[in-house]
């Protein structure tokens, strides 16, 4: 808003309302009175609102009479712009009216205007159905973007490092398996993420879903495994170690001076004169990996020997 010159600002807005008044000379009264009180309060609007009506008076003198007085008369006579005090008191009287969350609203918009320091960081959207359904908060309650970042890190910190050592102990369990993390990138969460978050259209939420989902399988597969491999490695080790087991392989060698005690003894011995903890402990993670493959791979339980 500015202050102009008076009798020049109501010189130059009258020659443009007699210009406007010949241009539609042919058209109905009322809508050229129309067009004529547009043109006066646009004109009007950039004048401060303690000054205005100074401005229409000189404006009014203009016209002793005819058609353009009656249009800066219908002016003069309207409701004036509220003041910056009186729009604020307006304000201030309906705020007991309104929901918390409107009252929010309009003051986060307050302080993205300069009006207060902005101290908040809540979000305006309301959260999908999908968050609602992980994080059930209360309707009237609003998102906190710095603690959503600071959740979403301490999620993604924890994700990063499962992932590392769960693809580990894979290795390490597993080492002649076909299945090994893979190393394109688009299965690297940080830079996938941060892609997602920027608002990347290459990349979506189901792209996200497949990397993820491809560690949980493995995770499942490696726990799910630990109870039926360990009671598949234990029928193992007892048909081969059992005590039936021994005293059949004993019965088939000859021996005719020795007892039965004696050759079980014996073929035990032999069989166990090999066996260490490392061959134990390899076998044991054999089992858990050929059972968790097959799992992944989904080629069911049942074919686990």
């Amino acid at each position: 808003m500015f202050a102009p010159d008076v009798t020049t600002w109501a010189q130059q807005v009258a020659a443009k309302l007699r210009y406007v008044q010949a241009d539609l000379a042919d058209t109905e009264k009322e809508q050229r009175q129309g067009f004529l009180t547009e043109e006066v309060r646009r004109a009007v609007k950039d004048i401060v609102p303690e000054r205005r009506k100074e401005y229409l008076d000189a404006l009014a003198q203009c016209f002793p009479q005819g058609e353009s007085r009656t249009v800066v008369a219908t002016v003069q006579g309207a409701a004036p712009d509220l003041s910056p005090e009186q729009l604020l008191e307006k304000l201030v009287k309906i705020a007991p009216l309104l929901p918390k969350r409107k009252l929010e609203e309009f003051g986060i918009e307050l302080q993205r205007a300069g009006y207060l320091p902005l101290e908040t960081t809540a979000l305006m959207d309301a959260p999908p159905p999908e968050f609602m359904s992980v994080f059930p908060l209360d309707m009237d309650k609003q998102v906190d973007l710095q603690r959503t970042f600071r959740l979403l890190q301490m999620f993604g910190e924890f994700y990063i490092s499962m992932d590392k050592v769960t693809w580990n102990i894979w290795r390490a369990i597993a080492p002649k398996s076909s299945l090994r993390k893979d190393q394109s990138p688009l299965s690297d969460i940080s830079k996938l993420g941060a892609r997602y978050l920027a608002g990347d259209p290459e990349v979506s939420v189901e792209q996200i879903k497949q990397t993820t989902g491809r560690l949980r399988q493995l995770l499942a597969g490696i726990l799910t495994a630990i109870g039926p491999a360990g009671r598949s490695f234990a029928q193992k080790h007892l048909a081969r170690f059992g005590p039936e087991a021994i005293k059949d392989a004993a019965n088939q060698e000859s021996g005719f001076f020795s007892s039965v005690e004696q050759k079980c003894w014996r073929k035990y011995s032999e069989l166990t004169r090999n066996l260490n903890a490392d061959e134990i402990e390899g076998e044991l993670q054999e089992s858990i990996a050929r059972y968790a493959e097959n799992l992944m791979r989904g080629t069911g339980r049942n074919s686990e020997p």
